[in-house]
């Protein structure tokens, strides 16, 4: 089965960088695939996806119009005849939508959080399989896109391969280091996170060299997330590292990991926070409402989220046993539901799936 698969970009983040291992899936599934991407974005992607053994062709070397993106992808398709197109984001399941329409190839795409463009729902019926890469996902899918339920499979992003454990915890004495791995734009909602640091500091001032947040990533609110950091007086407490190479390095500097999303699919980076037995501190928002059990796995982030986020702060340093207690209940409970026999199986089911779609089936 020849599958063209594309991406909108190989910017860096959770979903280009899940891509390796969903490769290696479609290929032991029997699948042959050939890897295109929109746009290189920041790039990042692509250096792991290169470092991973991938190749893959840009249709674009730089942010273009979308047209160019139609008039090189259905160029591609032509020439190669794939079996099937796979999309990923919003403006590749756009363009592998209209070219599967006009080429007369079927179309899967994936769907990797509940909030996504007006164009996605218009032409979400020209897309013949959707991939949830969580439960929530499925549901949005059905429940607002409107998608039949027999058009739809779920296969979780994330698979815990991580070798990574953290050896200890925090137990009230020292500094706490609390962090997070993401895009600096609005959905991951830092600044609800850093009013929060600075509302809990100006109600307890003796924690002040006590409490250390690292928030690591780059995007468009870099500045912005700076300038709240300075105004409000935490320079020597809230920094912005900036993009990671070894994410897993990163995480294990952390005492515990913050998620204050305003939505989210799978959520790769808490994940693997829990994998490694760091205790999470998140927002119900679309896999960690299942996975961050509140007094059992995690801490659930509440609305408001600043004051929510402040009376975690005082929980924490009231009971730092907590830490410890909530982080192995969620690397056990990750290891076992995200497993890579279950993401493989998950993976082989969309395949066979995939495959009843094709006319010689």
């Amino acid at each position: 089965m020849k599958i063209e698969y594309l991406v909108t970009s190989l910017e860096g983040g959770g979903g280009t960088f899940s891509l390796p291992g969903i490769l290696r899936t479609i290929e032991k599934a029997g699948g042959h695939v050939h890897l295109s991407a929109c746009e290189p974005r920041d790039g990042l992607g692509g250096v792991r996806l290169r470092d991973e053994g991938f190749a893959f062709t840009l249709l674009a070397n730089r942010k273009s119009n979308k047209l160019v993106y139609l008039r090189e992808f259905i160029r591609q398709v032509r020439r190669a005849q794939p079996d099937v197109i796979w999309t990923s984001l919003s403006i590749a399941s756009l363009i592998g939508q209209i070219t599967g329409r006009l080429c007369g190839v079927p179309v899967v795409s994936w769907l990797n959080n509940a909030n996504t463009k007006p164009y996605t729902k218009l032409f979400s019926r020209l897309t013949d399989l959707w991939i949830a890469d969580s439960p929530s996902v499925q549901n949005y899918l059905r429940e607002t896109l409107g998608v039949p339920p027999q058009r739809i499979l779920v296969w979780p992003l994330y698979c815990a391969t991580t070798p990574h454990v953290l050896s200890h915890y925090w137990n009230g004495t020292g500094c706490l280091h609390l962090g997070s791995l993401g895009r600096l734009n609005e959905q991951k909602n830092y600044a609800a996170l850093i009013r929060a640091v600075a509302r809990f500091l100006e109600n307890a001032p003796q924690r002040r060299g006590a409490l250390r947040v690292s928030l690591a990533g780059d995007g468009p609110l870099r500045d912005s997330l700076q300038n709240l950091i300075d105004d409000l007086g935490l320079s020597d407490c809230i920094t912005l590292v900036g993009h990671q190479n070894d994410p897993d390095a990163f995480l294990l500097t952390l005492d515990a990991y913050v998620q204050p999303s305003l939505y989210e699919g799978m959520c790769l980076a808490a994940h693997e926070a829990m994998a490694m037995g760091l205790p999470v501190i998140a927002t119900p928002v679309g896999e960690l409402a299942h996975s961050v059990i509140r007094d059992k796995t995690g801490f659930v982030i509440d609305q408001p989220v600043e004051s929510s986020l402040t009376a975690i702060l005082d929980d924490l340093f009231a009971n730092p046993a907590r830490l410890e207690q909530y982080g192995r209940a969620g690397r056990e409970y990750v290891r076992a539901k995200f497993s890579v026999e279950n993401f493989n199986a998950a993976g082989f089911a969309v395949l066979e799936r995939i495959r009843a779609l094709l006319p010689h089936s």
